[in-house]
């Protein structure tokens, strides 16, 4: 997901200066951009710098769409904007005052930032109300208020969601990681910057000394460039990208590359009345050509994006926009100018905060229309929230509308209103129903669901109850499980159940699968009915350990997710399974149990590239197990290959056969023992 951050409108109704800085008017020579003359240190309207966020907040929401594959790069683009213009209000006041208020330029943030958050929060806290089921609100909480404190990236990396039925809806606050990611820039950029402004007037100071501001800190601002595009290249790892796309470290290189360009236009001398060369057009034009290319191109899976894809695309930006900054604009600059795009621009804050749940509650089934009339629906509402927002809320505070205690009232009244309704609409938690389940309900060939549960008087005082469950990977694994517990393994020793249905799996989201040859699969809609039904298992047999596989099926489609299609190796999907492991985990473990999740197999035919989908499946398994007391990752896959390369393992292309599901069980059964065999009877009153 994307971000906009205070760069979404920094710019008013007139002017890319923060208002808070110096009041919404029209251009006046106070208001120079970063282009500075003799006269001229204040920061100037650039029109182009409007339309360049109109173009990028377009990107996010067509990549949302599924319209446009790296339309997510307009984050990035974000970022370096923001960069660039923080860094050249931190340079204007230092030229001016000769220090900067570290103080009220955080208040201004502030008063800039926080009365539409909040009021976004407040609109995603009413639709959570209104038209999510009240079990599944709580799971919402640590998202809502890490938004809420600015850590949501963090949130994203430590804390996968743990409420079961995670996926009936996507989150409305995916988006908000990294509002956050902007915020901590705001707050750690100037006091990095702060001592290299200090030592340059102190050395002005001294006789025939000099101060070169700008130069000191564009030293800190490469450097640190230089840093968080390594570490972003480093971290990153297929099928697991969540250091390197979350982290704060690792995503500050297009933000501090916009700050050092800051450092070299704040010094330069601005045109007052003539165009630009056409060189200049030229290079502008190459700028956006190789942004366009990137963004109708690179997907959040591919490895170029975070070595290299992410580096180039930022130098783009830093070109043209120091291409149509300084003076009367060229053909490019004109071009960002336009009216729509500078509109779009202006109000990019408020359509990044809302597109988002807009575009989760806006459902084809809940409007009743298509996908291309849909999506014409959502940007329609989006457009007129956003601009209502901007209207009559952001523009009001931005001009002074609250000052002194007012403001200072309104902020504690609003932060506290906000925050309360956040607690109240994710309040709640999933509670285990109490009900039977049929003693020995057999199993009954491809009967779907699958289920058998040994009779509670059938199980041994002091065995180990083990419960597998899944997808048709257990309900074709699940009588070689019980097989061999009974028949091989003493019968005071383990005991197992299964409960599989088949088809219904967390494996596809939304339901559908999306063949190589563009074939849609449908392989319906079915967590109500798994989570039910788990729910009844899990309180009336009381598992011990709980075995947990997922048949390698449809790895080499690509799946529907969120409203676009995305395949096994994309961090998104990465970032969904283990969301929805966490959520399934913690309702099967509701009573105590251990975790076991069970590697999927090379399957008995692979096609070109499967063997890598495989890899970044397995990787979220084990990305899921770190850091989760009481889980445990058995290698199934690892196992299968050992018996020559899984030779005589599978029935089908799949499913493993009974020699395969026999020998896979006398393999498992032994290792439950070791991991868990010092664990507590809880047969025992």
């Amino acid at each position: 997901m994307g971000s906009l951050g205070s760069v979404l409108g920094t710019a008013g109704s007139t002017s890319n200066v923060d208002p808070a800085i110096a009041p919404a008017r029209a251009p006046g020579p106070d208001d120079a951009p970063v282009t500075r003359t003799e006269g001229h240190r204040g920061l100037i309207h650039e029109p182009a710098l409007d339309g360049l966020r109109g173009a990028a907040v377009a990107a996010v929401v067509l990549f949302h769409l599924d319209r446009l594959q790296g339309g997510f790069l307009g984050v990035d683009l974000f970022f370096v904007l923001s960069g660039f213009l923080i860094t050249s209000l931190l340079l204007a006041e230092s030229a001016r005052r000769g220090r900067v208020d570290l103080g009220t330029f955080w208040a201004r943030r502030a008063r800039r930032l926080l009365p539409a958050l909040w009021l976004s929060l407040v609109g995603v806290a009413a639709l959570l109300l209104v038209y999510t089921p009240e079990a599944e609100r709580a799971r919402f909480r640590g998202e809502a208020l890490a938004t809420f404190g600015y850590v949501a990236n963090w949130e994203r990396l430590a804390s996968p969601s743990s409420y079961w039925d995670l996926f009936t809806q996507p989150s409305p606050l995916d988006h908000m990681w990294s509002l956050a990611i902007e915020e901590q820039f705001y707050v750690l950029w100037p006091l990095a910057v702060v001592g290299p402004m200090a030592a340059a007037r102190a050395s002005a100071a001294r006789p025939g000394g000099t101060a070169p501001v700008p130069r000191r800190v564009r030293v800190v601002a490469l450097v640190g460039a230089g840093a968080s595009l390594l570490g972003l290249a480093l971290t990153y790892r297929a099928g697991d990208t969540n250091v390197a796309y979350f982290a704060t470290l690792t995503r500050l290189g297009p933000l501090l590359l916009g700050a050092a360009l800051a450092t070299v236009t704040v010094g330069r001398r601005r045109r007052t009345t003539t165009a630009p060369g056409p060189e200049v057009d030229v290079l502008a034009a190459a700028g956006l050509f190789v942004m366009a290319v990137l963004a109708a191109t690179v997907s959040g899976l591919q490895p170029i994006y975070y070595r290299g894809g992410l580096t180039l695309f930022a130098a783009a930006a830093c070109l043209v926009v120091a291409a149509v900054t300084g003076g009367p604009p060229g053909r490019v600059g004109r071009a960002l100018a336009a009216t729509p795009l500078q509109w779009l621009g202006r109000t990019s804050y408020g359509v990044y905060l809302w597109h988002w749940p807009v575009i989760v509650y806006l459902t084809p089934d809940r409007l009743g229309l298509d996908r291309w009339a849909t999506d014409l629906a959502r940007i329609a509402v989006t457009l007129a929230v956003a601009a209502a927002s901007y209207r009559w809320l952001e523009m009001p505070i931005r001009r002074g509308a609250l000052t002194g205690r007012r403001l200072w009232m309104a902020t504690a009244v609003a932060a506290t209103a906000t925050l309360g309704l956040l607690l109240v609409a994710t309040a709640g938690q999933a509670e285990v129903e109490e009900v039977d389940v049929d003693d020995d309900q057999p199993l009954a060939g491809i009967d779907n669901p699958v289920l058998r549960i040994p009779a509670p008087e059938d199980v041994p005082a002091g065995a180990t109850k083990v419960l597998l469950v899944g997808d048709s990977g257990a309900a074709s694994w699940g009588p070689e499980l019980v097989e061999v517990a009974e028949d091989e393994r003493p019968a005071d020793e383990t005991v197992v159940g299964f409960a599989a249905q088949i088809s219904c799996t967390i494996v596809f989201a939304d339901g559908q699968g999306r063949l190589p040859d563009g074939q849609v699969t449908d392989h319906g809609y079915c967590p109500e009915d798994r989570i039910e039904r788990w729910q009844r298992v899990v309180a009336e047999y009381d598992p011990d350990v709980v075995v947990y596989y997922l048949a390698n099926v449809g790895f080499t489609e690509e799946r529907r997710l969120d409203g676009r299609w995305v395949p096994e190796c994309d961090p998104r999907y990465g970032d969904y399974l283990v969301r929805a492991l966490g959520s399934e985990a913690d309702l099967l473990t509701a009573g105590g149990a251990d975790l076991v999740v069970a590697t999927s197999p090379y399957t008995g035919t692979m096609v070109e590239g499967g063997k890598e989908e495989v890899d970044c499946r397995n990787a979220t398994f084990r990305r899921f197990a770190e850091g989760r007391p009481g889980v445990q990752v058995a290698d199934l896959n690892a196992f299968v290959e050992s018996h020559d390369r899984g030779e005589g393992m599978f029935e089908d292309p799949v499913h493993l056969s009974r020699t395969g599901g026999l020998q896979a069980a006398r393999w498992l059964l032994p290792q439950v023992d070791d991991w868990f065999g010092d664990r507590e009877d809880r047969s025992e009153p």
